[in-house]
């Protein structure tokens, strides 16, 4: 039995699974194993999971706070500006950490789970959430 798949053992005729991949590891026979082996696909992965999460967080806050301005003058704008600059975080975030950890990977000769990109963005928006609450405090 093996407690770990390497990247020399690619399977023969592999295939890049499609987006998003995710099973459930622990025992489910309806869903064969997805697995990313090349640091162009984990980068893919990341980039498209960072770009989901960002955008939902940084369109959610706008939105709320477009509703909260919504009296003043071009109050979308806060919106269009919320959701650039989430969409360009989003987009540097997801390149460096998805060749990031691809690199570390590549390096290990380990096969990626389709579950380490997704976890990976979600720690970086939640290290955003947690990030924003000492900025707003600092403001008020």
């Amino acid at each position: 039995m093996k407690t770990f798949i390497t990247s020399i053992e690619i399977p023969i005729g592999y295939l890049t699974p499609k987006f998003p991949s995710l099973y459930w590891p622990i025992s489910n026979k309806n869903y064969s194993l997805a697995f990313l082996y090349d640091i162009v696909d984990i980068w893919k992965f990341t980039l498209y999971w960072c770009l989901i999460f960002n955008g939902a967080f940084y369109g959610a806050t706008g939105l709320l706070a477009t509703i909260t301005h919504r009296n003043q003058p071009r109050s979308i704008m806060i919106l269009a500006i919320y959701i650039t600059y989430g969409g360009v975080q989003g987009f540097v975030v997801g390149t460096v950490m998805g060749f990031l950890i691809g690199a570390v990977y590549n390096s290990g000769l380990f096969a990626m789970s389709t579950w380490i990109p997704i976890c990976c963005a979600i720690t970086q928006i939640l290290y955003e959430v947690v990030k924003s609450y000492s900025t707003v405090g600092s403001i008020m």
